[in-house]
């Protein structure tokens, strides 16, 4: 579900992956981080610094993962673009929907444990729960061209 469309880039909210609520991807159409232009980098910098704020307001974040990996693409033969993931920290306990959730890798790279479904994040999130996440996050997003 999209939150933003700029000129280059796009920001969709992974409604389907909350195991860290506000989970996003920035992406554009360019098959390179080379060619990405000097404006473009700028634009980046402006979505990646409303994004942070949103989910310090929304969801009561303590950091953010941002990453650029395109291995999959190439490891599948498909034409690779440009896309960063954020993953938004909590260090403690939030209550986020009345649900109790808990950052368990917090200070940890969580990605060496996304392919162990035990001891990976659990995304605790129901679909309406999602979606209402989504409007929050729609809601307080606001970025100016």
């Amino acid at each position: 579900m999209k939150i933003y469309q700029g000129k280059t880039f796009e920001v969709v909210f992974c409604e389907w992956n909350q195991e860290f609520p506000g989970y996003s991807i920035i992406s554009c159409d360019k098959k390179s981080l080379s060619d990405l232009s000097d404006s473009d980098w700028i634009e980046l910098g402006r979505i990646e610094k409303e994004l942070e704020r949103v989910m310090k307001k929304v969801f009561d974040a303590t950091m953010f993962n941002f990453v650029c990996l395109m291995n999959d693409a190439y490891r599948d033969g498909n034409t690779p673009h440009v896309h960063w993931h954020l993953s938004p920290r909590y260090k403690g306990e939030r209550v986020i929907l009345g649900k109790k959730y808990n950052d368990i890798h917090f200070g940890q790279n969580f990605r060496k444990y996304l392919l162990d479904p035990e001891k990976r994040q659990k995304d605790i999130f129901t679909e309406d729960e999602k979606n209402k996440m989504l409007q929050m996050v729609q809601n307080e997003f606001n970025l100016k061209d």
